[in-house]
């Protein structure tokens, strides 16, 4: 078992896109969202969010990604006809908080 545990932990290190989400806050709906494939968030790509506030997924078109400290992501939501706004988590964070995430789960 700690064979294993080793061998999941040496994975997450090296494939750390494989194991982390990127979380944001939408204000409009005072809630959560989740990008599952933080590395492709980037303006003209349709992806998938997870949007706490109606427990769906959603299909939206990445309008423009600010950094400016905090990162803003803008997008058009395909299944509601509606633009959004996200501030994310910082990515380093996000990362973070998922790696020792999922240590605690293998530990």
């Amino acid at each position: 078992m700690k064979k294993i545990v080793l061998i999941i932990i040496f994975l997450m290190i090296l494939c750390p896109a494989l194991v982390c989400s990127w979380d944001g806050y939408d204000y409009d709906t005072d809630d959560y969202i989740e990008f599952d494939h933080p590395f492709s968030v980037k303006s003209g790509n349709d992806l998938e969010i997870y949007d706490y506030s109606d427990e769906t997924y959603h299909d939206v078109y990445v309008i423009s990604v600010k950094r400016n400290g905090t990162v803003v992501i803008e997008v058009f939501d395909h299944d509601t006809g509606d633009y959004r706004t996200f501030e994310m988590m910082d990515e380093i964070k996000a990362q973070e908080s998922a790696f020792l995430l999922k240590l605690k789960d293998h530990a």
